[in-house]
């Protein structure tokens, strides 16, 4: 058996010989998994010097493999944290929300620390919004933003809003962020949180979020199909309708320049976030 030593020199193992040796298939299932030997394999690899020697070479292979390549493609726990956190950019959200569909591992820390989170209160809430949990509030809510940070307005000027933007709807936190698909597309990013503590993100999974086309004074004038916020009962037919999954995400794509309105149909009541504009950059 050949094996590399720490200087680059190829050197020959020596095989053993004695009738009790433990084959490759027993000292990988050793190195890997650490199963169990038979007893009299066990007491053979006490006094052999050969199979020892065999058997911290799997090992150092094993270790040398797991350092290069177990979870190459993954995200660092940084960057996770930072996801969770919504201090991300779009570009980097998509890129991990895009990682988490196909990598059980990394779900699952997120979901871990999404439940860590959910021990902190991100923005302070009057009690009154504290009064009813999200699936007990019945009618429509009207999400508020939330300003990621103070701006600083001149008088007369009216305020821009930018993206990324957060709003807070009875029990929940949204997020939202813009982004292009890799055919310039532009799509949004929807990140829902829930600010009680007791209750589950999860618990949104299958839910239904639509996007609905707001028309101006002269689109209206000109058209005959008028849009505001959709009115229960008499709902027009959205832009682009998709579900929420099990993280809390949603995705809307392709999303054309102009003004939408969000509307997330929870089992109760609907969410609503208005004033939703796309702009061609």
């Amino acid at each position: 058996m050949l094996r590399q030593s720490g200087s680059g020199a190829v050197l020959k193992m020596q095989d053993c010989s004695h009738i009790m040796a433990l084959g490759d298939d027993e000292l990988l299932r050793l190195a890997l998994d650490n199963t169990p030997l038979r007893p009299e394999a066990g007491h053979h690899l006490r006094t052999c010097s050969e199979c020892q020697q065999r058997l911290e070479s799997y090992k150092r292979t094993n270790a040398f493999l797991l350092a290069h390549l177990y979870r190459s493609q993954c995200p660092d726990a940084t960057t996770l944290n930072l996801y969770c956190a919504r201090y991300l950019s779009p570009d980097e959200v998509i890129s991990v929300t895009q990682h988490l569909d196909v990598c059980p591992l990394c779900s699952g820390e997120v979901r871990e620390i999404r439940q860590t989170l959910r021990d902190f209160e991100p923005f302070p809430v009057g009690d009154a919004q504290h009064s009813g949990s999200l699936h007990k509030v019945v009618g429509r809510i009207i999400a508020s933003l939330v300003p990621w940070q103070p701006q600083l307005v001149t008088r007369g000027e009216v305020p821009h809003t930018p993206w990324p933007r957060q709003y807070r709807a009875g029990e929940l936190n949204i997020s939202l962020h813009l982004s292009r698909s890799s055919n310039g597309d532009m799509m949004m990013l929807g990140l829902f949180s829930c600010v009680n503590p007791d209750e589950s993100i999860e618990e949104l999974e299958g839910i239904e979020a639509q996007l609905y086309p707001v028309f101006s004074a002269q689109q209206q004038d000109d058209s005959d199909e008028k849009m505001a916020i959709p009115a229960q009962g008499e709902r027009q037919k959205p832009i682009i309708s998709t579900y929420i999954d099990d993280l809390g995400n949603v995705v809307f794509k392709p999303v054309p320049v102009g003004s939408y309105t969000l509307v997330v149909q929870l089992p109760q009541s609907e969410v609503v976030i208005e004033g939703l504009k796309i702009e061609r950059n």
